[in-house]
């Protein structure tokens, strides 16, 4: 992929210059608590994991008016499905720029990606990432504790699903109770899902 456009949005591939940027955004301390893996502080050395893509990820930085300001993928999972993550800086909270990037991520997901489906998670603290999902149709399919390195401490998410629409291209879809045991499998000790759906095992 290299770039999608929305009504407002370029969507495009993170670059080293967005380091500075990024620190600024997803270091606040209120956007960094509602992610796994993003520390508070947070440092460009430390920050330049996320600027790079690796192997099965879609990871885009979010332009709005020729800044960036925030950040949406997936990492696909060997299941076929795509775990969603995404946020957005807190200077553009509340204008639907979530809503509206992680719309074209998932229509990507399902079509070029040729994923099976998605899941996804939010802090249960986190009713704005409760809107932008259960817009985008996803239903929730139980409740874990993950890993948040921001507040040092495990703390409560409610974990969601999306199928694959009936009028894309079809591909055999898990069973709910297989994606459960995948879930489970993912957190074990020592591993959480971050904000881009990447494993992180720099937790204790």
């Amino acid at each position: 992929m290299t770039e999608l456009h929305t009504e407002r949005l370029c969507l495009r591939l993170f670059r080293a210059d967005d380091a500075r940027a990024f620190v600024a955004l997803a270091g606040d301390p209120a956007v960094a608590r509602m992610t796994s893996d993003i520390p508070n502080p947070l440092t460009e050395a430390e920050a330049a994991p996320w600027l790079r893509r690796e192997s099965g990820e879609v990871r885009c930085a979010l332009e709005y008016q020729g800044r960036l300001v925030g950040g949406a993928g997936y990492f696909r999972r060997p299941s076929g499905a795509g775990e969603l993550g995404f946020w957005i800086g807190r200077p553009w909270w509340g204008l639907g720029l979530a809503t509206e990037a992680t719309r074209a991520i998932v229509r990507y997901g399902f079509t070029e990606g040729e994923l099976q489906a998605f899941s996804s998670s939010h802090f249960t603290d986190n009713t704005s990432s409760e809107r932008v999902l259960r817009k985008l149709g996803f239903h929730p399919i139980g409740r874990a504790a993950m890993w948040c390195v921001a507040r040092r401490s495990m703390v409560d998410v409610v974990e969601y699903w999306l199928a694959r629409p009936a009028n894309e291209k079809r591909a055999r879809e898990p069973a709910a109770g297989r994606w459960r045991a995948l879930l489970d499998k993912m957190r074990r000790p020592g591993t959480t899902q971050s904000a881009t759906g990447r494993e992180s095992r720099r937790e204790p």
